[in-house]
C-alpha cells in the first residue's frame, strides 16, 4: 500500500463511529458527523459530505449540541472537503485557528528491537520516572497548538492494543524537552500528539524512534519550523488542516467528568500514598490488610448468613449515594483496582442521561482489592476480596452508609470511633 492509499484508508475512518474510544467520552452521530463530548470541551468530525447536503443546518445542530453542554468545538476542515463547508462555519460564528500540514513517514526498515533504541540524549519516560513531574510541567507548558495536547493524550488512555509512548531528552540528567505519540494497532497510524521544542536533533531522534517501534507508519501535523524539520527527515506531505472554533456562552468544565488514571502519573502515586498511610500489606492470609484511621467500620460480606440478591449492585449503590452526599461539589472520587487500571470520576456528571457511565466495577471486591477514595484519603471503601470484608472510612461517609449496609449485612465485625477506641463485634 503506498502513501496515498495509506491516507485514503485513514481519511475514510472520518464520520465513523469508533470501536474504542477515552474512558469519559460521550461519542454521537448526527448524520455525516460524529460529535465526540468531553465534557471540558468537543470535537466534530464527518465523513464526506453529500451533494446538497445543508451544511448551514448540520453546522447549526452541532452547535445547539455543544451549547447544551457549555463546551467549546473544535472541527477539522481538510484541503479536500466540501468547499462551502469553511465559509458555512465563519457565516455561523466560528473562528480560523492553526493550519497545518499533514505529514506521514513510513516505518523504518530492520531489526525493530535494534532500531528502537533511542538515540543519542533520548530515553523513554518510563526509563527515568523519576522525572515524571519534570516531563508533564514542560510538555504541558510548551508552545502549541500540538495535534493532542499532552495532557489530553494522558487522559485519553489507550485501548488494550496500544500504547501511548513518551519520549524525552536528557541534559545533564535531566528531562529538557518531551515528545508524545499515540499508537493504536487496530489504526492506520501512530500519530504524533506533539514535540515540546523543534530542535533539529530532538525532532530526528524522536520521530526515528516512533517510526522504529511497532508496525504503523507515523502520522504528524505540523507546521513552521516544525513541518520544515518532518520533511528533511523523510515525511512526505498528505494534506492540509485547519481548525475552526466556536465557544458558546457560558463558562466550560476545566475538567473531563471520567478518566482514566494513568500509571506513570496518577495511578502509581496514589497507591503509594495509601500504601504508606494506611500501612497496606496485600495478603490472602494475614488480616485485615490496612490500618484504617478513625472512625471506620469493617462490615463482612456474608456475615447476614441468607442469600441478598444481586449483593454487588445494592452494595455499590449504597456507597454511591455515600459518596454523593459525602463529598463536596467537583470533588473527584478514585477507584483503584490493584495492580490494574484506576479511574476518577465526578459522582454528580456521570451515570445521568447523555453522561458517560461511572468507570469501575464497584465497591464489592471481585478478586481483587477495590477501592473508592478522595485523593486527600479523608474518606473512601476498601474491599478485600479474600476476607470476604469492606471497610467504610471518614465519618461523614460512614454517616451516610452505616445504616443501610448493617440493614444488609449485618453489624459490622469491627469499629473504631473517634476517641481512636478499637472495638470488635461477633458476626451475626
Amino acid at each position: 500500500m503506498d502513501m496515498s492509499e495509506r491516507w485514503a484508508a485513514y481519511d475514510r475512518l472520518r464520520g465513523t463511529v469508533p470501536e474504542w474510544h477515552p474512558v469519559g467520552v460521550v461519542v454521537e452521530v448526527d448524520g455525516p458527523v460524529v460529535r465526540r463530548h468531553y465534557g471540558t470541551h468537543g470535537t466534530a468530525e464527518h465523513a464526506p459530505l453529500a451533494p446538497g447536503t445543508d451544511i448551514a443546518g448540520l453546522v447549526r445542530r452541532q452547535q445547539e449540541a455543544f451549547a447544551d453542554r457549555g463546551e467549546p468545538l473544535e472541527w477539522k476542515v481538510y484541503g479536500h472537503d466540501a468547499p462551502a463547508l469553511g465559509p458555512a462555519l465563519t457565516a455561523a460564528g466560528f473562528t480560523v485557528g492553526w493550519e497545518r500540514s499533514v505529514l506521514i513517514a513510513e516505518e523504518l526498515p530492520g531489526e525493530p528491537d535494534v532500531l528502537a533504541e533511542p538515540r543519542n540524549e533520548i530515553r523513554s519516560l518510563y526509563a527515568v520516572q523519576e522525572q515524571a513531574e519534570r516531563a508533564w510541567a514542560i510538555a504541558v507548558g510548551s508552545p502549541g497548538p500540538h495535534a493532542v495536547p499532552y495532557a489530553e493524550m494522558i487522559a485519553d488512555g489507550t485501548p488494550e492494543d496500544g500504547d501511548v509512548y513518551v519520549d524525552v531528552r536528557l541534559q545533564n540528567g535531566e528531562v529538557t524537552a518531551v515528545g508524545w505519540v499515540h499508537a493504536n494497532l487496530n489504526r492506520h497510524f501512530k500519530i504524533v500528539g506533539g514535540l515540546s521544542d523543534d530542535a533539529a536533533d530532538f525532532v530526528r531522534d524522536c520521530t526515528a524512534h516512533w517510526r522504529a517501534y511497532s508496525p504503523r507508519p507515523l502520522l504528524v501535523e505540523a507546521g513552521g519550523l516544525l513541518r520544515e524539520r518532518l520533511l528533511k527527515t523523510g515525511f512526505v506531505e498528505a494534506a492540509t488542516v485547519c481548525s475552526y472554533h466556536w465557544r458558546p456562552s457560558g463558562t466550560p468544565e476545566t475538567t473531563r467528568p471520567a478518566q482514566l488514571l494513568d500509571w506513570l502519573h496518577d495511578n502509581g502515586p496514589l497507591w503509594d500514598r495509601f500504601s504508606t498511610d494506611f500501612d497496606f500489606k496485600p495478603s490472602t492470609t494475614s488480616m485485615p490488610a490496612i490500618s484504617t484511621p478513625v472512625p471506620f467500620a469493617v462490615w463482612h460480606l456474608h456475615a447476614h448468613h441468607r442469600p441478598v440478591p444481586d449483593l454487588p449492585r445494592q452494595i455499590d449503590g449504597i456507597v454511591q449515594r455515600g459518596l454523593l452526599t459525602a463529598t463536596e461539589p467537583g470533588e473527584f472520587v478514585y477507584w483503584l483496582d490493584w495492580h490494574h487500571d484506576g479511574y476518577r470520576y465526578d459522582p454528580r456528571r456521570t451515570d445521568l442521561p447523555g453522561r458517560p457511565p461511572r468507570p469501575g466495577n464497584g465497591a464489592h471486591p471481585q478478586g481483587d482489592y477495590y477501592l473508592h477514595l478522595t485523593d486527600d484519603l479523608r474518606l473512601g471503601t476498601f474491599g478485600h476480596p479474600w476476607e470476604e470484608t469492606l471497610t467504610v472510612w471518614g465519618p461523614r461517609l460512614l454517616a451516610a452508609v452505616e445504616a443501610e449496609l448493617t440493614e444488609l449485612l449485618g453489624e459490622p465485625i469491627r469499629r473504631g470511633d473517634e476517641g481512636g477506641r478499637f472495638q470488635r463485634a461477633l458476626s451475626c
